[in-house]
């Protein structure tokens, strides 16, 4: 309604890679989809579960983040609303009470001058979790950025949103200058650690790489790797 998109908590992966409306909203959908998980567990992986899992290397999560989602979480007859980007308050710590049910998605749908991508790394391609995992949403207008989300999975205790890093972009020309003066803010924005998915110098480089890639990706015409470095 209205632009706005509504999501049951109980909707799986593979849900919304049969959905019309996601699609259409999100046309490499099932390219990302396939990066998460196999088969099975697409049929059976919930939006909800991922999110209240509450993994920094949630793929979903990374996924709606950056689509500026809220949740409505639901108590009784009571209810309340709040940012995705909320939801997180430190590892596995959720701004939640124990008998309150996440019962719904909510986002805008982006709009034809928006554009949105989501890139994994992982260890093995696919049937993976994320060693570091990253998607935006980025609206452009006569070449200025009028609206930027971006998060992170892997980086830090969290899905982390990076709120420095968006808040940086508005209003700025989509340009080489641009990407690797974002790219200096969102290295002062994450704190990964070393783990059994890699050290955090490592991680620092994925991220770095998979930002350019959201780049490349969405404005081929316009960047390239040589030219980003």
């Amino acid at each position: 309604d209205n632009g706005m998109c509504k999501v049951g908590a109980g909707t799986t992966a593979t849900d919304l890679m049969e959905s019309d409306i996601f699609i259409s909203a999100f046309p490499q959908l099932k390219a990302h989809l396939k990066l998460v998980a196999s088969s099975p567990i697409r049929n059976m992986a919930t939006l909800g579960g991922n999110f209240v899992n509450a993994s920094p290397i949630g793929d979903f999560t990374a996924f709606f983040l950056a689509l500026n989602a809220k949740i409505k979480l639901t108590k009784n007859s009571d209810s309340r609303s709040i940012y995705l980007n909320d939801f997180y308050k430190g590892y596995k710590d959720l701004d939640k009470s124990p008998d309150e049910i996440l019962s719904t998605i909510s986002f805008k749908l982006p709009t034809q001058d928006s554009h949105f991508n989501f890139e994994k790394v992982s260890k093995r391609i696919h049937l993976d979790i994320a060693s570091v995992n990253t998607a935006i949403l980025i609206t452009i207008s006569e070449n200025e950025i009028t609206q930027a989300h971006l998060s992170a999975g892997g980086v830090g205790p969290i899905p982390m949103y990076l709120s420095k890093t968006c808040n940086f972009l508005l209003g700025k020309s989509l340009s080489r200058e641009t990407v690797q003066s974002a790219l200096e803010i969102l290295q002062s924005e994450i704190s990964p650690i070393n783990d059994v998915r890699g050290s955090a110098d490592y991680k620092r480089l994925l991220l770095r790489q998979l930002f350019y890639a959201h780049f490349i990706t969405l404005f081929p015409g316009q960047f390239t790797l040589d030219s980003l470095k």
